[in-house]
């Protein structure tokens, strides 16, 4: 067959496969390292288990480690640990290390007495042993202070604790020479002789202070503001001195609201007053008087005193006059000049003591205003006029207008047994027609005329009656029970002029 007529396959496709997977083979490197770290370690641990342990015991406060060293200064120096050659070291430095390492570190002291300075390390337990270690003798009354606090010679010189960081004990080096006791200073204060002569009576005493204000407070001796102290407070002190001391007077000043409690040695108050500044003004007093001489807890009040002038004023009341005017008809009236009060003036003094007013006097007085008189006219015309009433006309000069009441003789407030029982003030018999009158405004025997009532008689009067009140009389059986203001007409004849009452009372006012 020839290869034109034959039929192409396509080619076949090949996968491609990866390579097989090489296999993990250890590398020499990593394996040397391995077993050097083990080594390592191995002989750490070999090192670490072959150490001894030594307890260093430093001023009494015990620590631990582990060392490989076998001599105590050895030991000492890779701990770092430093020691003075005053300090004590058991066992001594150049022996071999044992389990035990005992420091006991001498105490830096910086002694200062008598004017010296001397620099000590002490091993002692008290103040006094180390002053009997340097042959220091006290004096009486010398006082020791110990950085500036005073102790006496028991007080111990104890050490201060060291400070472990964390990490001592467990193979850590630790430089304990940064922990150094720190130096203390002790001073002798040496005491001085002194006389002290408080008013008069001698003390002596002993003292360190180094003034004489001081040593007067160190004993308790107060001086107080006022008090004369030679030499002065500020003087330094020295054996064999004398103090002289001049007390104060206590004195209390009382003054402006003020309290000032003071000590003078001012012999009279003036003075005294004048110490503390107090003045006094022209009027101004003591009490008690400033010359007065002073005692102890004297009090001593201030007055102050002001005066002032003031004008004051009170009105005059004005008067009033009633005038007749015969044009005018009567109960009627006019101002004829009006009224207007004066005004007096005077001139008042008034003292003060201590802004409290004490006494007030007139010292001038005038009338700055004269006062005007009030004139009301009044009628004093009569104008007859007639009234038709129910009886007839009737013919009447005056009309008033009145309250009216009514009463029987039962109602008069007389007990039956009165000899005056049911008899009016004229005698006349209690009945209807009698009218109880105001004589100051109708005159007794008036014939009057009283709508609702009638006629009547102004024959009786009454203690409840007064002004323009009327009180009409009934018998007992035909009594008519009054309480009402009317008008009352008063009827001719026109008594004399003279005996009329041409100003009538104002009350009762009808409501």
């Amino acid at each position: 067959m020839s290869s034109e007529g034959a039929i192409s396959k396509p080619a076949a496709h090949v996968l491609e496969l990866p390579p097989p997977l090489a296999r993990w083979r250890p590398r020499v490197g990593l394996v040397v390292i391995c077993l050097l770290l083990a080594a390592t370690y191995a002989m750490h641990h070999a090192y670490i288990s072959t150490q001894r342990e030594v307890t260093l015991s430093v001023d009494g406060y015990p620590l631990s480690f582990r060392t490989h060293q076998t001599s105590v200064d050895a030991f000492l120096e890779e701990i770092g640990m430093e020691v003075n050659e005053a300090d004590i070291v058991l066992p001594g430095l150049h022996t071999d290390l044992d389990d035990q390492v005992i420091i006991e570190r001498a105490k830096p002291i910086i002694l200062e007495v008598d004017g010296e300075s001397l620099e000590r390390h002490t091993h002692s337990r008290t103040v006094g042993d180390f002053l009997l270690e340097t042959g220091v003798v006290l004096r009486s009354h010398d006082r020791i202070t110990v950085e500036g606090v005073e102790v006496d010679l028991e007080a111990p010189l104890s050490s201060r604790p060291i400070s472990v960081p964390r990490g001592v004990g467990k193979g850590k080096a630790m430089p304990l020479s940064l922990n150094p006791l720190s130096t203390r200073r002790m001073v002798i204060h040496r005491s001085v002789d002194l006389q002290v002569f408080d008013d008069g009576v001698l003390t002596a005493l002993s003292t360190i202070a180094p003034t004489v204000g001081q040593a007067l407070k160190e004993r308790g001796v107060l001086i107080y503001l006022g008090d004369g102290v030679k030499p002065g407070l500020g003087t330094s002190v020295s054996t064999g001195m004398r103090v002289y001391i001049k007390r104060a007077s206590p004195l209390t000043i009382l003054v402006d609201g003020r309290r000032i409690e003071t000590r003078t040695q001012a012999e009279r108050v003036k003075e005294a007053l004048e110490q503390e500044g107090v003045t006094l003004g022209v009027r101004d007093y003591t009490v008690p008087d400033r010359l007065t001489s002073l005692t102890d807890n004297m009090t001593a009040q201030v007055i102050r005193v002001k005066e002032r002038f003031v004008i004051e004023e009170e009105p005059i009341p004005f008067e009033t006059v009633w005038r007749p005017d015969p044009e005018l008809e009567i109960d009627h009236r006019r101002l004829a000049q009006p009224g207007e009060d004066g005004l007096k003036r005077w001139l008042v003094r008034i003292r003060y003591e201590n802004d409290q007013e004490k006494e007030r006097v007139i010292t001038n007085e005038w009338v700055a205003k004269e006062p005007t008189t009030e004139v009301i006219a009044y009628g004093g015309e009569i104008v007859i006029r007639e009234l038709e009433t129910p009886e007839g006309p009737v013919r009447y000069w005056r009309k008033i207008r009145m309250l009216a009441t009514s009463y029987t003789a039962a109602t008069s407030g007389k007990s039956r047994d009165d000899p005056r029982y049911g008899i009016t003030y004229l005698g006349w018999k209690a009945t209807k027609g009698v009218i109880a009158v105001d004589p100051t405004a109708i005159n007794l025997g008036t014939k009057m005329y009283v709508p609702g009532y009638g006629f009547g008689t102004a024959a009786d009067t009454g203690g409840a009656i007064k002004g323009r009140h009327i009180d009409l009389a009934y018998d007992k059986d035909n009594l008519v029970l009054w309480f009402k203001w009317v008008d009352v007409y008063l009827l001719e004849p026109v008594p004399p002029l003279e005996e009329i009452n041409w100003i009538l009372p104002y009350w009762p006012l009808e409501g």
